[in-house]
C-alpha cells in the first residue's frame, strides 16, 4: 500500500503534518478528514533521505532503542499512544521503518493492545519487547516499561560496540598474517627451493612439507580455492543446526583469550535482560524462558534453560544456577543476595 506525506489542520486548527497508508491520494484524504485532520496537501512518498536506516539487523539495533526511548518520553508526558506514533512517524523518512509505526497505530486504533500490536510484527519487536510492555499496560506503568527496555536496549548496542572493537584488533592482526603466510608460500619459499635441492641431503620432515605446500599454492591455488569455497558452504549449513551452533559456542568458550570475551558478554545479556524484565514484572520462570535465546552462545542458552525448568520446580534461581560450571560464583552470590 502507498505511504503519503500530509499537511493540514486539525479540528482545533493546530498545523499538522505527517504520513498516512491508502491506496490512493483520495482515500487518504478520506481517512484523514475521519481522523479529525483536515488535509492542506496529500503526496505520495517517494523515499528520499533516512533519518533511520532500513530494518535489516543492523537498522533494527540502531532503530529500536531510539524508536523506544521517544516513545517512553512521549507516554510519560500523557500523550495518547496514537498521537504518540503519529508524531514519531511523521520525523521517519524511511519507508519501511515509518510503516512499523503506522501499522502499529492502526492496530492500536482497532482496538488492540500495544503488546498484542508489537506481537503482529516479530520481525522488529522481540519477544522481550512485547513481554516487557504488556507488564507494564497490566500495571499501569508503561512509560517506566518503556524507559526500562529504552536502557536495556542502549546498554545491548554499547556492550556489543564493546566487545566488537575488542575483536577488531585480533582479527585484523589475523587476517593480516595469514595473508603474509600466503604470499610467503606462493612466492618467496619457491624462490629458495633450490638452494635446499642443491645441498643434496636428506631435508628434514617440516622443510619437505613446507616445499610441498609452496608446490601447491603455485600449481594449484585454484584448487585451494574449490575446496575453500567448499567448506565455507559446508560449514555455514553445519553452523545453521543445532548441534553446529552447540560445537561453535562450546569451542568459543574454551579459547584462550576470546572465549572470555564471548563468555562475560552473554553474561552480561543474560543479566541485565534478566534485571530488566524482573524489574518489570514478569515471573523469574517466564523471563529465564525468553531471556535465554538471546544470550547469544547456545551453552550458556541451554544452562538457562535447564535452569528456568528447576526454578518452576521448586529451586531457588542461585540454587538452579550453582549446578552449571559455566555461572561463574560471583554471579550466584549476587543472585542469593537479591533473593
Amino acid at each position: 500500500m502507498p505511504t503519503f506525506r500530509y499537511t493540514g489542520v486539525s479540528r482545533e486548527g493546530a498545523a499538522k503534518k505527517g504520513v498516512v497508508d491508502a491506496e490512493n491520494v483520495a482515500a487518504a484524504r478520506v481517512k484523514l478528514r475521519t481522523d479529525g485532520t483536515y488535509p492542506i496537501d496529500v503526496a505520495e512518498e517517494r523515499g528520499g533521505g533516512r533519518l533511520f536506516p532500513s530494518l535489516s539487523l543492523l537498522g533494527r539495533k540502531e532503530f529500536l532503542p531510539l524508536l523506544t526511548r521517544q516513545l517512553a518520553t512521549l507516554v510519560g508526558a500523557g500523550v495518547p499512544l496514537v498521537s504518540a506514533l503519529q508524531s514519531l512517524s511523521a520525523q521517519v523518512d524511511d519507508p519501511e521503518s515509518r510503516r512499523v509505526l503506522v501499522d502499529l497505530q492502526e492496530n492500536i486504533r482497532s482496538g488492540m493492545s500495544l503488546a498484542r500490536a508489537v506481537e503482529a510484527q516479530p520481525e522488529m519487536f522481540p519477544e522481550l519487547y512485547a513481554s516487557m510492555v504488556r507488564a507494564g499496560e497490566e500495571s499501569g506503568t508503561l512509560h517506566l516499561s518503556l524507559s526500562r527496555l529504552a536502557d536495556h536496549l542502549e546498554d545491548q548496542a554499547r556492550t556489543i560496540n564493546r566487545v566488537r572493537s575488542a575483536l577488531t584488533y585480533p582479527l585484523l592482526m589475523a587476517s593480516v598474517a595469514g595473508l603474509v603466510v600466503v604470499f610467503l608460500l606462493s612466492f618467496v619459499v619457491p624462490k629458495i627451493v633450490g638452494v635446499f635441492t642443491n645441498l643434496g641431503q636428506a631435508l628434514p620432515l617440516p622443510t619437505r612439507v613446507l616445499i610441498a605446500v609452496s608446490n601447491l599454492f603455485a600449481a594449484g591455488w585454484w584448487v585451494l580455492l574449490l575446496l575453500l569455497g567448499i567448506l565455507v558452504v559446508a560449514g555455514r549449513r553445519y553452523l545453521s543446526t543445532d548441534r553446529g551452533k552447540w560445537a561453535r559456542d562450546a569451542l568459543l568458550l574454551r579459547l584462550p583469550i576470546l572465549g572470555r570475551i564471548v563468555h562475560m558478554a552473554a553474561l552480561s545479556r543474560f543479566a541485565r535482560t534478566l534485571s530488566t524484565m524482573v524489574a518489570g514484572g514478569i515471573p523469574i520462570d517466564r523471563a529465564l524462558r525468553i531471556v535465554a535465546p538471546v544470550v547469544g552462545n547456545a551453552v550458556i542458552a541451554k544452562r538457562i534453560e535447564a535452569a528456568a525448568a528447576r526454578v518452576v520446580e521448586g529451586t531457588s534461581l542461585s540454587e538452579a544456577l550453582r549446578q552449571h560450571a559455566e555461572i561463574p560464583p560471583t554471579l550466584i552470590q549476587m543472585v542469593a543476595v537479591g533473593e
